[in-house]
């Protein structure tokens, strides 16, 4: 019996540290990575954004950029955005309860169609009514939910590297954790963050595969943010929840009238091209598919002039390329 309660009492010493520990490191996550730009508040939440525009506001109608899972705008302000705001007003967005976005106490927040509501109405309460929407990853879904459910709004949409289609197998294991009751909230708070710096040099290199992640990506796009509790829970449940919706999103694509541009490297090893965007391009009518050959998850970090010039087009009406179109090698980085 004294055995077992030594046990008991070993583990919860190192509860009670992992939790100290996990505080003491989402207290200087915060600290190191503030908030870049404003707030606008929508449905009684705060959405985080980042705006540049160059002098005289910028050709065409604005831009907004959506981040995938995992992530948050810093996403893009290494990568696409600042080349961007050179010629063309652009925005980008913490999605709700990722960076430092408020998640609204909404039943079904982990919706893509939610969440292209909130952006959505966050836009036209800054007098934007007509804008391109770019989706990475997770956000394409958010992309995708958009075209679908507010085209008067939208001047283009561009989904790259979007989860568009339901898929087979699951998610990974932790974020059926994170959602159960009680064990969720615990795990959130003592191992999400010693099990993030263990394992995220893996995800990112897996994320970019077969192109190498450049050197600091974590560090540059405030990778630790995510392992704060309430960031940590809203990412489980956005990934957790968006097969199903997937499900049934999936089969109104062919609904999808606005100028639409769908971009993809055919070696994404993390969200399938052959899954997600060639079924996306074939239900979509006039879309443009842009093949990244030899290229991974992170197309704006390896064929960032690609996806501006795409944006840009989009923006300034330019014409669409229906059909598909290869580009064969990375940029020189």
């Amino acid at each position: 019996m004294s055995f077992l309660f030594w046990i008991a009492g070993a583990l919860g010493a190192l509860l009670i540290a992992a939790f100290a520990y996990s505080a003491f490191m989402n207290g200087q996550a915060a600290e190191k990575y503030p908030p870049l730009g404003k707030f606008v508040e929508v449905k009684g939440a705060r959405l985080h954004y980042v705006e540049a525009a160059p002098e005289g506001g910028g050709k065409g109608v604005p831009i907004v950029l959506i981040h995938g899972a995992s992530g948050n705008l810093r996403d893009f302000m290494v990568s696409i955005f600042p080349g961007l705001a050179k010629e063309h007003r652009v925005l980008a967005f913490d999605r709700p309860g990722h960076g430092w976005s408020e998640r609204p106490g909404i039943e079904d927040i982990h919706d893509p169609a939610r969440q292209a509501e909130l952006i959505r109405d966050a836009l036209l309460k800054l007098g934007i009514e007509k804008a391109v929407v770019l989706g990475h990853s997770w956000g394409g879904a958010v992309a995708a939910a958009y075209a679908l459910h507010f085209p008067e709004n939208l001047a283009g949409v561009l989904v790259m590297s979007g989860a568009t289609h339901p898929w087979e197998g699951g998610v990974a294991w932790y974020h059926s954790v994170v959602r159960t009751p009680l064990i969720g909230g615990l795990f959130a708070r003592t191992l999400a963050v010693p099990g993030g710096r263990f394992l995220s040099q893996a995800g990112i290199a897996g994320n970019f595969a077969p192109d190498p992640a450049p050197d600091g990506f974590g560090a540059d796009i405030g990778l630790p943010l995510l392992f704060r509790p309430a960031n940590f829970k809203a990412n489980s449940e956005d990934t957790g929840n968006l097969k199903s919706h997937l499900a049934r999103q999936s089969k109104r694509y062919g609904e999808i009238s606005v100028p639409t541009i769908i971009l993809t490297g055919n070696r994404d090893r993390t969200v399938r091209a052959k899954i997600h965007s060639y079924v996306l391009h074939e239900q979509i009518e006039g879309s443009e598919l842009i093949k990244l050959k030899g290229t991974g998850h992170m197309p704006h970090h390896v064929h960032g002039g690609v996806v501006r010039e795409a944006l840009s087009r989009l923006a300034t009406g330019g014409a669409l390329r229906p059909g598909l179109h290869e580009i064969e090698a990375p940029e020189v980085r």
